[in-house]
């Protein structure tokens, strides 16, 4: 008999003895009884799907991990090679939250060598990260020589075995070997749009080698790359390097460089170097200071021809007592076939390390050297200028190869070669100056250089080719041209001898 007359609901449950019970209850009570049935369907869904995006997010190391060998692997098949370094072994060690890895490198030069003391080691740790909450690190650390090995604990710490420590006590002279130096440390972090900043720092190392004498006062840096090395900036300073030999010695006072390189089939690099002052004082020359060095450069290679425009400045030279300055100095290179400068450059390292005799030598490298000048290379000085005591010294060069027949059959017939060559020179000199380069001094009273200088320049004089401006009597001026075997000197014809050295 139902007994929920007040009730606008009832629900009969049978116990498992038999009995039936019967459940009354009111329509809120219905509403409320559904709410907290839906409410505990949603919590078990609800942990479900945590449980499922906490199982997807702790497999973010793994994946990064697994970027970070593609990365390393793509590193030493593409970038150590185009710095002309053979990789010799490599191995990878990769776990969930981090990886080992390392790679053992030679100097192509120096793969011809008896010894092994021209290769170098990268070892890198590789904390995997938790992006995006905190970033991948990559720490590098450089060491030379061949025999060595990687212990997997914190640092990723190198021993260095018997030869690499013989090698080691011959160079770096500031540290002992148990110290294992290290040439290079990196710190890498990468981000989750896949660029990565890298800090870098060598620290103070003094090289003695032979009669010369190296102190260098670290170097810190780094260096910016993106997503597939797209693109790579770096920035290097260092504030001393000296270098002492038994001719003199070399100081560089802080130093600045900046490259920039977009790799690709047009690959572009830009470049900026600043130097605030280097100082030259040779033991039996006068000392010789610079200030203010600027150079700024970029380079592009279209349809494998390379281009490169470089600028230069400085603010003052000191010879001894006398004061030079500023100058500028702006030069241009067009249309060298990259190719060929390639196998040029091959050639020449295969002659340096079978040690050749210069003949032979410059007998290997003439065909790829003829090649090259059938590329109509162009090579120009747009400006120079320099600010003398005695006035301002001006000059402008540019000479252009044209194509020409023969080859390397060429070389026995010159004027081939001077038919398929075109050249403008213009040049200003205070009279002054000249007069003081040309004038007769006693033997050993001039260095050789400026000696040869003086002799050149007087040589001009006595034929024609520098003369008296007719717009500035303070000044020499002399112009030059060469097209198709015909000479130009100040406007006038002239025969080509005339400005051979005799």
């Amino acid at each position: 008999m139902c007994r929920c007359t007040n009730y606008h609901h009832s629900l009969y449950i049978t116990r498992h003895d038999g009995i039936i019970l019967q459940l009354c209850y009111t329509k809120k009570q219905f509403y409320l009884i559904n709410y907290f049935y839906y409410l505990d369907t949603m919590k078990k869904i609800i942990l479900v799907i945590a449980l499922l995006i906490l199982a997807a997010v702790s497999t973010i190391p793994y994946w990064t991990g697994i970027e970070a060998e593609k990365r390393f692997t793509k590193l030493n098949h593409k970038f150590y090679p185009a710095a002309n370094m053979k990789l010799v072994d490599t191995t990878y060690q990769r776990g969930w939250f981090r990886s080992v890895a390392q790679s053992t490198f030679e100097m192509s030069e120096a793969s011809n060598t008896a010894a092994n003391d021209g290769r170098l080691t990268f070892v890198h740790d590789i904390d995997h990260g938790f992006l995006p909450i905190t970033d991948a690190t990559i720490h590098t650390t450089l060491r030379t020589g061949s025999d060595m090995e990687v212990q997997s604990t914190e640092g990723s710490k190198i021993e260095a075995q018997a030869s690499t420590q013989k090698f080691l006590n011959n160079i770096f002279v500031s540290t002992s070997v148990s110290e294992k130096p290290t040439l290079l440390d990196m710190r890498t972090k990468v981000q989750i749009n896949g660029d990565t900043v890298s800090t870098l720092k060598i620290p103070p190392l003094t090289v003695k080698y032979d009669k010369a004498h190296l102190q260098w006062q670290g170097l810190q840096g780094k260096v910016y790359t993106k997503h597939n090395l797209a693109a790579v900036r770096t920035e290097i300073h260092t504030p001393q390097i000296q270098l002492e030999t038994d001719k003199g010695r070399i100081v560089v006072q802080n130093a600045k460089l900046q490259i920039s390189v977009q790799p690709g089939a047009d690959s572009k690099q830009s470049a900026s170097l600043s130097i605030a002052d280097i100082l030259l004082h040779g033991k039996q020359t006068p000392q010789v200071k610079l200030e203010g060095i600027q150079v700024e450069g970029n380079n592009n290679i279209v349809s494998n021809k390379l281009m490169i425009t470089v600028k230069t400045g400085l603010l003052q030279a000191q010879v001894g007592a006398d004061r030079y300055g500023p100058g500028y100095g702006d030069f241009e290179l067009k249309n060298w076939h990259m190719p060929t400068l390639s196998r040029l450059q091959n050639t020449w390292v295969k002659t340096q390390n079978q040690g050749l005799p210069k003949e032979m030598a410059m007998l290997r490298l003439a065909p790829e050297g003829m090649a090259l000048l059938k590329h109509s290379p162009e090579f120009a000085i747009t400006r120079l200028n320099l600010n003398m005591p005695e006035g301002e010294v001006r000059g402008q060069l540019w000479v252009k190869m044209a194509p020409f027949e023969g080859g390397i059959f060429a070389l026995f017939n010159p004027q081939l070669l001077i038919n398929a060559i075109s050249a403008q020179l213009e040049m200003h000199i205070p009279q002054a100056l000249l007069r003081q380069l040309t004038e007769e001094t006693s033997p050993g009273a001039q260095p050789t250089a400026r000696k040869t200088i003086g002799q050149h320049l007087k040589t001009w004089v006595e034929k024609g080719i520098l003369i008296p401006d007719e717009d500035n009597k303070d000044y020499y001026r002399s112009q030059i041209h060469l097209e198709g075997g015909v000479l130009q000197v100040n406007g006038q014809p002239r025969p080509i001898a005339v400005i051979l050295p005799d």
